[in-house]
């Protein structure tokens, strides 16, 4: 099982509500982790509008060399993100 190294709530806006760096190697300031959660916002919410798929809930895992990025939908509409 892998460790969470960050968690990020986002409200429905794009707005960050909720950042907890939980021992990654190296710590993001407090800009960067306001402009991933608005980023993240606006790719969920395009890829939500551009799916083919009927009832797609936009991007869910976002994998890249030294990190998997994992989006949780909650029922309210809140992502939950999480860096793995």
């Amino acid at each position: 099982m892998a460790a969470v190294y960050n968690l990020f709530i986002i409200n429905k806006s794009g707005g960050l509500i909720f950042y907890k760096d939980y021992g990654s190697a190296e710590r993001m300031d407090t800009n960067d982790s306001l402009r991933l959660a608005s980023l993240w916002h606006s790719m969920h919410a395009i890829s939500q509008q551009l799916s083919p798929t009927i009832g797609c809930f936009g991007i869910e895992l976002l994998q890249a060399d030294n990190f998997d990025l994992h989006c949780f939908q909650s029922l309210t509409g809140t992502p939950f993100l999480d860096d793995v």
